[in-house]
């Protein structure tokens, strides 16, 4: 029965799930590796998967939440340095196009943070969806995004308008 069920959510939440790690790594092949580790967790929790009409939430945030683990953990490895890269503004948006400082502002930021801010600014979700795919509430998102930004904004030693 297991095996069935977790054969079917990859049937039909597999592509969706690739297309999140995809984006998000920004890199084919690290998707793929991800993907496979997002169905390994799927199947040691499948007992508690949602039904169907969930599943997709379910499956999306435990690939959100694998690959900004991934992408912390690699910036935490990387090499720090003293200043921005050039070109960078006091934009939060901005600034996380720019990968390098997108990794290390995430990378200090508490995981209930950095999930809201991925998915609204990188993403571009709206805040009652970044709600919705979270499972908390929109007051939740506004709150966790004022406190992404202005955590961002000291990161960086900037000040400036952030939404």
């Amino acid at each position: 029965m297991d095996q069935q069920r977790l054969a079917a959510l990859y049937r039909r939440y597999g592509p969706a799930a690739y297309a999140r790690c995809r984006k998000l790594l920004r890199d084919e092949a690290l998707a793929e590796d991800a993907v496979q580790e997002v169905f390994v967790r799927v199947l040691r929790h499948l007992d508690k998967a949602p039904g169907d009409e969930a599943a997709l939430g379910w499956i999306y945030r435990i690939s959100t939440n694998y690959c900004l683990n991934l992408l912390r953990d690699r910036a935490v490895q990387a090499e720090p340095v003293d200043e921005l890269p050039e070109g960078a503004t006091s934009d939060l948006e901005a600034v996380l196009s720019d990968r390098d400082a997108c990794l290390r502002v995430l990378a200090h930021m508490p995981e209930k943070l950095r999930a809201p801010a991925v998915l609204h600014y990188v993403d571009g979700l709206e805040q009652g969806r970044v709600a919705e795919v979270l499972g908390v509430s929109r007051r939740t998102v506004i709150n966790r995004l004022a406190d992404f930004a202005a955590r961002a904004r000291k990161f960086l030693g900037r000040s400036g308008s952030l939404e």
